[in-house]
């Protein structure tokens, strides 16, 4: 094939998962029902590797990361599914930590394609973008040479797509509110959800804090006969402080200690992360002990773009730029309390875009902790809230806001206005900050 034919067959995935709509599973009922059938028709590859399987409200694509990256350290293949991505679609599908290129995308779709059609003409119904894209990272898998997966839950965890593969270690990273259009607004239904995940024999591993959430967690994990390990009693964070470019981070797990630990990454709360990965990766290897070189590679080479991602544009005057994904509540209060801490400024301008199914009015709540304005926008790719809707509730909290629904020509405006007292921090959605992202380092 062609170089010029191989870019083709990219850019025809690309619009042919995204004729499905990113989104679209927002519209579906849950069921497992189709990507059963298109794992059956591909030969169950969903079974063909062990894993660990990870959901939770926040953290999710930062704990893939950082199990991948300690797995990877122990001299394992990788091969690890996220979502969502920032800049390209194939960024979700990734082999020890490098994503897949366009050319083995693009053959990797014509490969699974003709399945999805065969199911699609069996059941009377199409895929969605997400099981279309869930399916093909279990063929791919299944066809290289992979020691391990490492799996990211696209929503909730019982009826997610991902929930057909069978997980060693499931990961909750913490239990929130977040696409309560689907999952409802009662932590312990969403818990109850995102428990779907936890295998029968399996194990458990969760950062979750609260009491009551916690212990609905352990029981319905010890009723499946799954081992547990939680947060603060069989694994811990024991120091977690600041440092130059990340953390310094003390560690303990249910194998032993690991003390000055550097990640490079900022918040505090990828403290909490990291523990779970490393408590993640000694259940998923109990025959291995990790030492402290492996645990040190592991966390120093991990990386999370759009994570409290610090930008230092060209130009002695511009200001610096923050990129951070948060996209509820909890996730902007992180954000905030981050800010605070690894960062050097007065007032904070935002430019912030939100998709349509998140508690806007809480997120836009939670920025006017700081002195800051906001430029609030709209991204193409996914349906959000009208930007004019988003100045309406700024304006109502007091916040002073500008609409520039194009994202790029918001990123341009907020950097040109900046004072030299002043930080730029984009923030909302995936979507906003991946437009944004692009916008700044390729020009």
């Amino acid at each position: 094939m062609t170089r010029s034919a191989r870019e083709m067959s990219f850019r025809e995935a690309q619009a042919y998962l995204e004729s499905l709509g990113i989104d679209a599973m927002k519209d579906l009922t849950p069921s497992l029902d189709r990507i059963e059938a298109l794992c059956e028709a591909l030969n169950h590859p969903q079974r063909a590797v062990p894993g660990v399987h990870i959901t939770g409200t926040n953290g999710k694509t930062t704990t893939a990361r950082l199990v991948t990256s300690l797995l990877a350290a122990t001299g394992l293949s990788v091969g690890t599914y996220t979502s969502p991505h920032l800049e390209s679609v194939t960024e979700r599908i990734s082999l020890s930590g490098e994503p897949l290129s366009e050319d083995l995308f693009g053959e990797l779709f014509e490969n699974v394609l003709p399945y999805v059609q065969l199911v699609e003409s069996r059941l009377g119904q199409r895929l969605s973008y997400f099981e279309f894209l869930t399916g093909m990272f279990f063929f791919w898998a299944a066809e290289q040479p992979v020691d391990a997966i490492v799996v990211e839950v696209g929503m909730g965890g019982e009826w997610d797509a991902t929930n057909v593969m069978d997980g060693v270690v499931s990961i909750i990273t913490n239990v929130g509110l977040d696409h309560t259009g689907l999952l409802g607004t009662e932590k312990t239904a969403i818990a109850r959800e995102k428990a779907g995940i936890i295998k029968p024999d399996g194990t458990l591993v969760t950062a979750e804090r609260v009491p009551d959430i916690r212990n609905l967690l352990q029981e319905i994990a010890e009723g499946r006969r799954s081992e547990v390990a939680l947060l603060d009693k069989h694994f811990a964070v024991d120091d977690n402080r600041v440092a130059f470019g990340g953390r310094y981070l003390s560690l303990t797990s249910s194998a032993g200690s690991y003390e000055e630990l550097f990640l490079p990454l900022h918040g505090a709360h990828q403290g909490l992360n990291a523990s779970a990965a490393l408590e993640a990766v000694t259940r998923f290897l109990p025959a291995q002990r990790l030492e402290h070189e492996v645990v040190a590679e592991g966390f120093g080479n991990v990386n999370a773009p759009g994570r409290l991602e610090a930008l230092r544009l060209r130009g002695h005057t511009a200001p610096p730029v923050v990129l951070d994904v948060a996209h509820n509540p909890d996730g902007i209060s992180a954000m905030i309390s981050s800010l605070v801490e690894a960062f050097a400024f007065k007032r904070v301008r935002f430019v912030v875009g939100i998709a349509q199914d998140k508690d806007y009015e809480g997120m836009l709540a939670e920025l006017g902790r700081l002195p800051s304005s906001v430029v609030v926008t709209e991204p193409k790719q996914v349906r959000s809230v009208p930007a004019e809707e988003l100045k309406r509730v700024a304006m109502e909290l007091g916040l002073p806001c500008e609409v520039i629904e194009d994202v790029p020509t918001a990123v341009d405006a907020a950097i040109a206005q900046a004072e030299p007292i002043e930080l730029v921090c984009i923030t909302g959605s995936h979507y906003v900050v991946g437009e944004a992202r692009s916008h700044l380092l390729r020009g």
